[in-house]
């Protein structure tokens, strides 16, 4: 098994403390052993003294509530996704221009140990490649935002495509080599995350818009339902955005 206790047993169990919202503090450190390198990247226990903040939490998977039907927020993909919040949260210690580096590997390694957990193929790269435009948005900098808008008008491109080649023509089906023929271009270093992210964009966004909208259908319903009965509790509300807690987003000062 490639995660294990910090004695290198299998680890079998892992103790976790329910803080309330969405959020999971880990009560006990463990460790993932790469498969090939063999190189341990140890994942320490959380404060538990601490509130849930800066750091001192997980949420498991990122994942957009709406969307749970489509990828679960835990799972087999519990533990690796463990490892990459606080992997996330080290690299924010970190001076600027080493963070979206580390993110890479952190990125990599989080693949790797999805497929090592019985995620299958198209899952794990999947949710790779969403934790890799992440890594992007936030530490990229002007060009991170422009990998992202070119992933999505590639992958709008391929989505749009395919009535054109129904109505139009034929000749539209060409269009599926461009987001893969353009990647080299500009990210050659980074051409593996661009064309996995355009072409399983265009594979996901309708399946993300029905879901969307279904979520938002059923936010009118329970505002309905909260209006007649008089306002009884909370006003239901969506929640259509990942969890990405104020440390993913907050810039840290570099360590001196």
């Amino acid at each position: 098994m490639p995660f294990e206790t910090t004695e290198g047993a299998p680890l079998t169990a892992l103790p976790l403390v329910y803080r309330r919202g969405r959020f999971f503090q880990v009560a006990e450190a463990f460790q993932y052993r790469e498969p090939v390198s063999g190189a341990v990247t140890r994942i320490p226990a959380h404060d538990l003294s601490a509130p849930p903040t800066s750091g001192n939490s997980t949420d498991f998977a990122s994942v957009p509530p709406f969307l749970w039907g489509l990828i679960a927020n835990y799972g087999p993909q519990t533990l690796p996704a463990v490892m990459h919040d606080s992997e996330v949260t080290a690299v924010l210690e970190t001076p600027a221009t080493e963070r979206l580096a580390r993110r890479r590997q952190a990125d990599e390694r989080f693949r790797i140990a999805l497929v090592d957990e019985g995620v299958h193929l198209l899952r794990a790269r999947v949710m790779w490649a969403a934790v890799g435009l992440e890594s992007w948005l936030r530490h990229g900098g002007w060009r991170g935002r422009a990998l992202i808008a070119q992933v999505a008008l590639g992958a709008l491109l391929l989505v749009a495509m395919v009535p054109l080649a129904v109505i139009a023509s034929p000749w539209w089906m060409l269009a599926l080599l461009l987001p893969a023929a353009l990647a080299p271009v500009f990210w050659l270093r980074d051409v593996g995350l661009v064309v996995a992210a355009s072409y399983l964009g265009a594979l996901y966004l309708p399946l993300v818009a029905g879901a969307y909208a279904a979520a938002g259908v059923e936010t009118v319903i329970a505002n309905v339902v909260w209006l007649v009965s008089g306002r009884r509790g909370p006003r239901p509300t969506a929640e259509p955005t990942p969890a990405w807690r104020d440390e993913y987003l907050r810039e840290r000062p570099a360590p001196r």
